[in-house]
């Protein structure tokens, strides 16, 4: 049966290159699209018999005092897997529009199939998306869960790594839920999964493979880079079993929280000091860094300094280097930074507390 939204949209794209009116009708003969506003909902019965006889009924002059709603011109039933689903009308004589009505009814139900076969892959999407959010943030597999996997083609036996990909700008390519690219474009396997995951990320559940996954992720990330328009951060957990792919996934968020421009792919299992400090609330860190800087926050020259001192691994001889002025200058400046601050530049505590103090005011003030 053709929808309402399809017939319009037909109606529009036939219409751009043929003058005469047209109109889309279900098969109990209502017509749903119309070049003409005014003939939608009504009955139009040579549409019906076109429908219930399934072949092209030419309309003429005189039929038009005989049956119910119709105008001179010919109606086509519109096929789709064998069976009618509508019927396109073509007004005009019957002369005249009869030597294109095969072409119009061909493209017409070309249009059809390509929507049918869209449905189609949207639905599937949709599902699959719904089958790996509830493997990831609902309670372990059921049998009814295995059933879901049998009907989606999920292979539930293999191991998997979660990989969360997040675009960086508005990107068009995730708009459509039809990505203008293959999972054989970027290097993915059948048994890999791949859907989109909000407005701006995708998920993959990636087959364990033998060899290292970052150059496979290195080639993925130019290739949605390039079709996107817009960079993109790969987060990636370890491998798991059916049971904890769950723990992958956090995982794998927990490694997309420390991407950055200069580093857009982070492997969960490189995190050291990452893995503790996600762990706390901005307010906590907003401030902590407020406690240690309060005092030299509005000194540019000074916050410029220490950021290139510790940039140069607190080597006061490449640090003026950095900064163009002579170390004389550097020792001064330095020891105007730790009377302000109370810090102990050669002290391990009062440096680390230094360090994370600037970490976390780069995160607030981005």
């Amino acid at each position: 049966m053709l929808r309402t939204s399809l017939s319009k949209k037909i109606i529009r794209e036939i219409k751009s290159f043929i003058e005469e009116d047209l109109i889309m009708v279900d098969t109990s003969g209502t017509i749903i699209a119309s070049t003409d506003p005014a003939r939608i909902g009504n009955y139009h019965e040579g549409a019906f018999i076109a429908a219930s006889q399934k072949e092209m009924k030419i309309i003429s002059s005189s039929d038009e005092a005989m049956l119910a709603g119709v105008k001179a011109g010919i109606t086509l039933p519109l096929f789709h897997q064998q069976k009618v689903v509508g019927v396109i009308g073509i007004t005009g004589t019957p002369e005249k529009v009869l030597p294109y009505g095969e072409l119009i009814k061909k493209m017409t139900e070309l249009l059809i199939s390509e929507n049918y076969y869209q449905d189609q892959f949207e639905w599937e999407a949709r599902s699959l998306e719904t089958f790996v959010f509830d493997w990831l943030l609902k309670d372990g597999p059921s049998s009814a869960f295995q059933k879901r996997a049998e009907v989606l083609g999920v292979n539930m036996e293999v191991s998997r790594q979660v990989v969360l990909f997040e675009f960086q700008g508005d990107s068009t390519m995730l708009q459509p839920k039809r990505w203008n690219f293959s999972e054989q474009d970027l290097g993915l396997s059948d048994d890999d999964i791949l859907v989109q995951w909000g407005h701006n990320r995708m998920i993959l559940l990636l087959e364990k493979r033998k060899t290292a996954i970052l150059p496979l992720l290195e080639k993925m990330r130019m290739i949605l880079e390039k079709l996107a328009a817009t960079s993109v951060f790969m987060g990636a957990g370890k491998d798991s079993t059916l049971s904890s792919v769950k723990e992958s996934y956090l995982e794998a968020e927990r490694a997309l929280e420390v991407c950055n421009f200069d580093n857009p792919i982070v492997l969960e299992e490189n995190l050291r000091l990452e893995m503790i400090l996600q762990s706390i609330p901005t307010s906590i860190k907003k401030e902590f860094s407020e406690r240690i800087l309060h005092q030299v926050l509005g000194e540019q020259e000074l916050m410029e300094t220490i950021h290139a001192y510790l940039d140069k691994h607190s080597s006061l001889k490449e640090t003026a280097a950095e900064l163009h002025i002579h170390i004389n200058t550097l020792h001064y400046r330095l020891k105007k930074f730790e009377t302000l601050t109370n810090l102990n530049l050669k002290e391990v505590r009062d440096l680390s507390s230094l360090y994370l103090s600037l970490l976390f005011l780069d995160e607030y003030t981005k």
